[in-house]
């Protein structure tokens, strides 16, 4: 996805190895299929607001700096992630139509990873930001937007598998896999119509590394992660053309 963090994970991947003494489970947060709206066609000619977009790239930076163990700019960042979440971006949502259950768990989740933020162990922190990423596929689809809103669930769910990896949490990492694949089943003739032959393939390979290394060892599984992150940018890219 598009954010000023994006160039630093092959760094952070490198450093995320250091983070995992001593952390406790945490449960999966998979990715809702429910709309919150009856028919979301309703508000499709309605561009995804800039406070929506703000939030999703500060999420995601704060998951990037937590694994590169940047304190100030993981507290800044969550910082500026819980303001829009409870202010702007709230606002806009329940402008056009979102659920007040919906808005109520944004605002839960981006508090937590303020909470966590000056404290917090930092893979903690980073399980906490792609929680509030797992949203993002739900609340994007309210709007228009010329990239599917299942490519955001792919990102969050590459970004799961990874950290429930580094946590060492091997049934969740397989329920993040599990996930991803049926994920990109429906996107994959979206990303081949609309001129990604070539990204869909390089997708698909992932996808059955994935479902190979989801029980081996740790690191290749993170590393494969990773990789992921980079291809959902280019499924990205195939439809910004």
């Amino acid at each position: 996805m598009t954010y000023s963090g994006k160039k630093v994970r092959v760094v952070v991947f490198l450093a995320a190895s250091v983070l995992v003494a001593g952390v406790p489970s945490f449960a999966a947060a998979p990715v809702q299929a429910v709309w919150s709206v009856p028919a979301k066609a309703v508000f499709a000619a309605a561009p995804v607001p800039p406070s929506l977009k703000a939030v999703e790239s500060d999420a995601e930076d704060v998951v990037d700096f937590a694994l590169a163990r940047n304190r100030g700019e993981v507290a800044a960042t969550a910082a500026s992630l819980k303001a829009a979440a409870n202010g702007s971006a709230a606002a806009a949502l329940a402008r056009y139509g979102v659920s007040s259950a919906m808005i109520a768990q944004l605002k839960q989740r981006s508090d937590r990873v303020a909470r966590l933020a000056r404290r917090g162990s930092f893979v903690r922190i980073a399980l906490a930001a792609n929680a509030v990423s797992g949203l993002m596929a739900d609340l994007y689809g309210h709007f228009h937007d010329r990239v599917p809103a299942s490519v955001l669930a792919l990102d969050y769910l590459d970004r799961e598998a990874q950290l429930r990896s580094l946590v060492r949490e091997p049934e969740n990492v397989s329920v993040a896999v599990k996930q991803l694949a049926s994920t990109w089943t429906p996107l994959r003739p979206k990303v081949i119509a609309a001129g990604g032959e070539k990204e869909a393939e390089a997708y698909d390979r992932h996808v059955a590394a994935m479902k190979r290394l989801v029980r081996r060892a740790r690191k290749n599984v993170q590393a494969e992660a990773v990789h992921g992150l980079d291809l959902v940018d280019r499924l990205e890219q195939v439809f910004a053309r």
